[in-house]
């Protein structure tokens, strides 16, 4: 078994997934926007994982490969690929399916919990979660509408796009499930982004949202884990089906 996954920045990695691939013997390919990647043939992959990044959908102007990536990302989940979309993957899953994004009324930063529907209850991808697990949260902006015969899975109060489905092999989690300790250590040593939490927690806010995610990281760490093996799962089984789905 074979991922692609798609960096935006250096910054914002594959975090605790990459390990997870790498106990489980999935081999992994990236494509990262910021060095000037290529987009490789999807057919050659069983599931593309699209991370995040502190930009927008819109921002053709400043990251003009945006066009080809939501390109790319309409191609590979019409033809079927397993897609699994963090933070701003989530946003570009909706922009190259028929959704819309923009922002919400106020940016949900910090450990904050969501709510599992119903829908989500059930779905294979959710298996085995809490109904109102806490996850790691940090956008502005968010799904507005769903693309077309898209599923809400999961909503918070802020955010009522937490998790969606677009199909049975394309998902979008608003959150950042990839993050660990270490992550979060990376991102506050790095001046923009540091600022940036405080801007909208304080100085004293984001010191205990940086504690926050020490305390909860085993907590986090097996939500992660629960997502990762119900995505391959979901993606070996669709490796049959693809066999018959739409030719490029």
């Amino acid at each position: 078994m074979k991922f692609l996954v798609i960096k935006h920045t250096r910054s914002e990695g594959f975090g605790i997934y990459e390990q997870f691939c790498l106990d489980a013997g999935i081999d992994v390919d990236y494509v990262e926007l910021a060095k000037g990647d290529r987009f490789p043939d999807p057919q050659l992959y069983d599931g593309l994982w699209v991370m995040g990044g502190p930009m927008n959908v819109e921002d053709v102007e400043h990251c003009p490969w945006i066009a080809d990536e939501l390109a790319f990302i309409q191609r590979a989940v019409q033809m079927g690929l397993p897609y699994f979309g963090t933070c701003l993957g989530a946003q570009m899953l909706a922009a190259a399916t028929g959704g819309r994004v923009g922002f919400i009324n106020q940016p949900e930063v910090g450990l904050l919990s969501i709510t599992l529907n119903p829908a989500g209850q059930q779905h294979p991808l959710l298996q085995g979660l809490d109904v109102q697990p806490n996850v790691f949260q940090w956008h502005g902006q968010a799904v507005l509408h769903l693309p077309p015969g898209a599923t809400v899975l999961a909503s918070s109060p802020q955010c009522p796009v937490q998790i969606y489905a677009v199909g049975d092999r394309a998902f979008g989690l608003q959150f950042h499930s990839e993050v660990t300790p270490a992550v979060m250590d990376r991102w506050v040593s790095i001046p923009d982004y540091r600022q940036e939490l405080e801007r909208s927690l304080g100085v004293a806010g984001r010191e205990a949202f940086h504690q926050a995610v020490y305390d909860q990281a085993t907590a986090m760490a097996r939500d992660a884990r629960i997502l990762f093996e119900n995505f391959v799962a979901i993606a070996q089984s669709s490796e049959t089906a693809r066999a018959g789905d739409i030719e490029w």
